[in-house]
């Protein structure tokens, strides 16, 4: 295992800047154009991947414009988004969506509400098990917002039909979204803050697992309270919750294997491609004799067109791709014009402590989560700063991407404009078409002191950053090492 010394990201000499008219700080101007942009169409309800491209790639364009040289501007622009970092995150996603898409056809949701519906539970004990098993789902296929749209789809008419607060309800389904992006070694928040701090996959895994399991404890108890003193005024018959579930089959639990698979292997290192790919032909190797799974919910052409679950599953990452490629252009210009050097430069003069260097981290990924609360985009916009500063101070970079993915979890999974919240309201609405007696959740502004994990996750980790609880050097590897590894 190779040692090495941390490169200073304060030293700003021997290198050579892109220069830009007017001062490396003009090269922020496109960025913040991008964060004024993305912010604005959040608070509008038009934060969509597409309208983010658009802005994007104006802003790219007003580089090139502010630049001295816009030959030289573009040339660095193609050689900051040819890194490893993007190279990897690329990879983990593609897999991880084909992995992600298999289990979503494979009948596993269909058995996690055949398990809530024979226990008949009622009033605070469905409201746990409404996170428990949304905690299930989003830890097995990585996606938060995903999950809100398929347990509030399923779990959410069958817990007004038992009594339940849909308010309740509703903050226990995304805190079960919230707990299982946050801790899935597939989620995309995972593998950008592993990605941007250079580190691999299974040590962060490893080093947050205390933490989000202490902070999952602490939510299900909180939701189970909630859910026996606040109780729904909705009552439906016995035979309308019948019907609810007349279409559930436990044979989809089996699907939990290939699930519990790729995060068992993961945690003990093994390549998380690999890892996937392993999950996935377990659970293809399951589900076709089981009859859960067929060939064509996998893969077919028709019509000239390749389609099933691995093809959905790839192309659902586009669009995020897309997005990360072109943002993180814009970040690595501030970095290529020496903009993020002086920022950092300014930031050293009121830092004197570790602890200090930690609780501004948090703050800097704090402002990004609450500008855009989009939860890969603020941690591409605040990684480069969290990085310079913990390689400034030593801090551990494996508890550097803890801090950046609890804490943008805490608000964007809270804000009004973030994502997970919108998807319930509108998931609300879609269920009410169809169970005219499921009451309508128009505002996400109601869910937020519903939403007790994401402020416990963003709660324990700045608790361990005042307290230093927790902390500790890395074992240090080069940077090469580090990238090599990523996967592993």
């Amino acid at each position: 295992m190779l040692l090495y010394e941390r490169r200073d990201f304060m030293n700003t000499q021997e290198k050579d800047y892109l220069e830009f008219h007017g001062g490396p700080l003009i090269s922020i101007i496109p960025f913040g154009t991008f964060l004024t942009g993305c912010f604005l169409l959040a608070c509008t309800g038009y934060a969509t991947f597409q309208a983010y491209w658009v802005i994007a790639a104006f802003c790219v364009v007003l580089c090139l414009l502010l630049a001295k040289s816009p030959q030289e501007c573009f040339y660095s622009i193609i050689k900051g988004t040819s890194t490893d970092l993007i190279t990897v995150v690329i990879f983990c996603w593609i897999f991880s969506g084909i992995f992600a898409g298999i289990l979503k056809v494979s009948g596993l949701t269909s058995g996690l509400i055949w398990l809530g519906g024979v226990t008949h539970l009622k009033s605070g004990w469905f409201i746990a098990l409404s996170f428990l098993l949304s905690c299930i789902y989003s830890t097995s296929t990585g996606t938060g917002s995903g999950t809100v749209l398929m347990m509030t789809s399923l779990l959410y008419p069958a817990g007004i039909a038992l009594g339940a607060h849909p308010l309740v309800l509703g903050g226990s389904i995304i805190s079960g979204g919230c707990f299982g992006d946050n801790l899935s070694p597939i989620s995309d928040t995972t593998i950008v803050a592993t990605a941007t701090m250079g580190v691999d996959i299974p040590g962060v895994m490893r080093s947050r697992i205390p933490y989000t399991l202490t902070a999952g404890s602490l939510s299900l108890a909180i939701h189970t309270i909630l859910g026996f003193l606040l109780e729904g005024n909705i009552h439906v018959s016995n035979t309308t919750y019948e019907q609810l579930l007349a279409t559930a089959n436990p044979r989809g639990l089996i699907m939990l294997f290939p699930a519990t698979l790729v995060v068992v292997l993961a945690i003990k290192g093994v390549n998380l491609v690999l890892s996937m790919t392993a999950g996935g032909i377990l659970a293809i190797s399951i589900g076709i004799p089981t009859g859960l799974l067929k060939i064509s919910d996998v893969l077919k052409f028709e019509n000239g067109t390749a389609t099933g679950s691995v093809v959905d599953g790839i192309s659902g990452f586009s669009g995020l791709i897309i997005f990360i490629f072109l943002s993180y252009a814009l970040s690595h210009i501030m970095t290529a014009s020496g903009a993020i050097d002086l920022i950092l430069e300014k930031i050293k003069e009121n830092i004197h402590s570790t602890q200090q260097a930690e609780l501004i981290n948090c703050c800097v990924i704090a402002l990004s989560s609450l500008a855009l609360c989009s939860t890969v985009a603020s941690q591409i916009i605040a990684g480069p700063i969290m990085k310079g500063i913990a390689d400034k101070y030593d801090l551990s970079l494996y508890r550097t991407a803890n801090f950046s993915d609890a804490i943008q979890a805490m608000f964007s999974y809270t804000m009004p404009w973030g994502g997970p919240g919108m998807v319930f309201c509108a998931t609300s609405l879609l269920v009410a078409q169809t169970y005219s007696w499921c009451p309508v959740i128009t505002n996400p502004v109601s869910l937020i002191p519903f939403t007790i994990h994401a402020f416990f996750i963003g709660g324990i980790f700045l608790f361990s950053a005042i307290t230093g609880i927790g902390r500790k050097r890395d074992q240090q590897l080069d940077d090469d090492y580090r990238f090599q590894n990523i996967l592993f």
